[in-house]
């Protein structure tokens, strides 16, 4: 370990499962300036643009969906477009333009509504997690994995804005399959493109599919078969607000599966980013017994 304590050093033997923000709708912004710590609240967006993303929020909510909006950029790639992504039931599009006046002419609810009437993007894209403003284990880890996904899929990476868990770095998005990845080092980089560019899951990257609750993605995680698509939930004990014991099935092309999942009985104490002051008490998912 180095000198000073880095939380994904730290947090190196937590389990990852079932660690995404639940997430229906991904969008995510071209933005080129330095990012603060909070960079999508925190920015020189004019005030038009700021009242397009502000808009844009509220009408995706009002569907019912649950929206997170995303900075990125290319450091690396001169340009004068401006991209805009959206990532939505396994489909991504994308705008460009110059400046950001063109975002005046999307209508990302409209395209919620009408996928056909958008032209998707053909290869998956990859979002690493740099922003070392957030914490610092972002740029002391992210942008290595991201140097090395450069030199393997090109434009077809970018730098993204605070994705969650920091003690996870590097932390990578993939889109259009709407999948978290965390500990995405570079060494193991060649293996995670392998499996991702061909369809899948590489599972032991896995954190989540953010369009499932967070014990569905654990649950998904445990069962480690690619292609499988969620069938039905059955609670079998709730602690709180929350479900912490189901039987998961999933449908797979030849067969349904069925995954006991639970939360850990007792939480491990993590230091849950560099600059937290005190430990946090977390608790991990785990396969549960059959009841």
């Amino acid at each position: 370990m180095s000198e000073r304590s880095y939380c994904s050093e730290l947090a190196i033997d937590e389990p990852m499962w079932g660690t995404a923000e639940e997430v229906d709708v991904w969008l995510l912004l071209e933005y080129k300036p330095s990012w603060n710590a909070k960079a999508v609240t925190d920015n020189t967006l004019d005030v038009a643009s700021r009242n397009w993303l502000d808009q844009t929020i509220t009408t995706v909510m009002a569907k019912g969906l649950k929206i997170r909006v995303q900075f990125m950029r290319q450091p690396d790639i001169d340009g004068d477009t401006t991209c805009l992504m959206v990532a939505f039931d396994d489909r991504l599009w994308a705008y460009r333009g110059v400046g950001y006046e063109f975002l005046q002419e999307v209508d990302v609810g409209a395209a919620l509504d009408e996928p056909g009437q958008v032209d998707l993007v053909a290869e998956p894209q990859y979002f690493v997690c740099t922003n070392g403003q957030r914490d610092l284990c972002c740029a002391r880890f992210g942008l290595p994995a991201y140097e090395r996904l450069r030199e393997r899929v090109g434009s077809r990476v970018w730098q993204t804005s605070h994705l969650g868990g920091h003690r996870f770095a590097p932390n990578v998005l993939a889109l259009p399959q709407g999948v978290l990845y965390g500990r995405v080092i570079p060494e193991e980089v060649d293996s995670f493109i392998a499996e991702v560019d061909g369809g899948g899951l590489s599972f032991s990257h896995l954190r989540g599919r953010s369009r499932y609750p967070q014990l569905v993605q654990a649950a998904e995680a445990i069962a480690a078969q690619p292609l499988l698509k969620l069938l039905h939930v059955d609670e079998l004990q709730r602690m709180g607000d929350e479900v912490s014991h189901a039987s998961v099935t999933f449908a797979s092309p030849n067969e349904t599966v069925t995954v006991s999942v639970q939360m850990s009985i007792e939480p491990v104490d993590v230091l849950t980013s560099c600059s937290a002051d005190e430990l946090k008490p977390v608790y991990s998912f785990q396969k549960g017994h059959a009841n």
